[in-house]
Order: C-alpha cells, then sequence, then structure tokens
C-alpha cells in the first residue's frame, strides 16, 4: 500500500487484462465495466522501483504508478497517481484515490489503455514515416496527402546511445525469439519492416499480445545487456 523506502515510483513493464476487463477501449453500446472491487481485472501488473525521476527524454512512452498515502491517511488505503514521459516531460494522466488493496484491478484499464495508446501513436509514426520513404523513391507515384504523425518525441533514447557508443549500427536486439536490427538515427527493422525508436515498446507488445515495455525487454545480443540497462548507463556517464 506504500513505495518501498526512498522508492519514487513503479516503472511499469508489462500489463495484461483478464476476460472480464474487456476491450480498454470502450465505446457507449459496450455492457458495464466490471467492479474491481469485486472482479478479478488484470492478471499481470509487472514493473520495477525507480528511486528517482528518470529523465522524461530517455524514457519517451513510459509509464509509472506512484503510491501516495490517501488524504485521511488510512493505511490499509492509496491514491495511486499515474504519470507517463510524453515529449520531455512527465505528465500526470490519472490517479485514483483512496484505494484499496485491490487498487492493481483499479488501475488496469488506465494502464492498459494508455500502454495501447503509446504503441499504436509510435505505430503510426512508423507507418507515415515508412509512406514518405515509398514517396520519395517512386516520385510518379501520387497516394494523395499522408497526414502529419504528430510531434517526435523529445531525445530518442536509442539515438542517444548510438551517438554515446553504448550502440554500434548494426547491432542486433532479439526479445522472445524475435530479432531487430538497429539502423542509423536510432530507427530498428524488425523483418521486412523499419520503424521509428519509438516503436521499441510496441514492437515488443506486438510479440508478446499485451502491453510490454520494450525497454526491459528487448536484449542487446553484443553486450547481452538490456536495452534498459543501456538507457540507464546513458545518466551515469
Amino acid at each position: 500500500m506504500r513505495p518501498p523506502t526512498g522508492a519514487w515510483g513503479l516503472l511499469v513493464t508489462e500489463a495484461r487484462g483478464t476476460a472480464a476487463l474487456g476491450d480498454p477501449i470502450r465505446f457507449t453500446a459496450d455492457p458495464p465495466e466490471a467492479d474491481p472491487e469485486h472482479v478479478d481485472t488484470t492478471d499481470l501488473l509487472g514493473g520495477t522501483w525507480l528511486p528517482a525521476p528518470p529523465p522524461a527524454d530517455r524514457h519517451e512512452g513510459d509509464l509509472v504508478l506512484r503510491l501516495h498515502p490517501p488524504a485521511d491517511h488510512a493505511p490499509d488505503r492509496v491514491d495511486v497517481e499515474v504519470l507517463t514521459a510524453d515529449r520531455g516531460r512527465w505528465h500526470a494522466v490519472c490517479r485514483r484515490e483512496a484505494s484499496g488493496s485491490r487498487w492493481p484491478h483499479h488501475v488496469a484499464a488506465d494502464v492498459l489503455l494508455h500502454m495501447r495508446i503509446l504503441a499504436d501513436s509510435a505505430l503510426r509514426r512508423a507507418e507515415w514515416i515508412a509512406a514518405t520513404q515509398i514517396c520519395a523513391c517512386l516520385p510518379g507515384l501520387a497516394p494523395g496527402p499522408v497526414p502529419e504523425p504528430g510531434p517526435r518525441p523529445v531525445g530518442d533514447a536509442l539515438a542517444a546511445l548510438i551517438e554515446a557508443g553504448l550502440v554500434v549500427i548494426g547491432d542486433e536486439i532479439a526479445f522472445d525469439g524475435h530479432t531487430a536490427t538497429v539502423r542509423a538515427g536510432g530507427m530498428v527493422r524488425h523483418g521486412e519492416r523499419e520503424f521509428d525508436v519509438s516503436t521499441v515498446n510496441a514492437l515488443a507488445g506486438e510479440i508478446a499480445g499485451h502491453p510490454v515495455n520494450g525497454w526491459h525487454a528487448w536484449r542487446h545480443l553484443r553486450t547481452g545487456r538490456l536495452l534498459a540497462d543501456l538507457r540507464e548507463a546513458l545518466t551515469t556517464r
């Protein structure tokens, strides 16, 4: 009900809802939501405790849960704050107040929804980049205007790893039997698809079948270290 001593927040690395939760993206005609006080809406909510807020620009797309004492300081209740790193800043997504010991079920829908939104946004950007590359290679092709994908994340961490020499262009990363190759500018290539670095999370989620923080999933094969460990090394250099 409280974070460990010296912990700032729980970085969510993996989340999976139960059938009772249904799709976290809900419409007015959908049946009523399950009551998380009595029904298990999540069967997996994994994370790692952070001692302090890390640089938001290097953690673009990460989701953090912070546990706070409630207003009445009841020991069996907790306020749960959900934060995300977006465009160089940590932003509050939502806050669940005075939750009991079943608080993971209360925040499951919020966590899954925002991890999916962030992943979908990254994939849309990757598709936009691919579409512009095709148009550049085929000047005679006129498929119509390609919509802008929105602002590019600040300080792509994989590009920063390349610049620091911790990762080299051509290095391979692996997760759950899948391998991707690091390309110039912090791009990654998986199979026949080349993506913006911001899809590190999205690609891991596609492979796992549920939202996953790819920095804690992809392993850098040349050094055997997780991308998260290499990213952490940037702050200590």
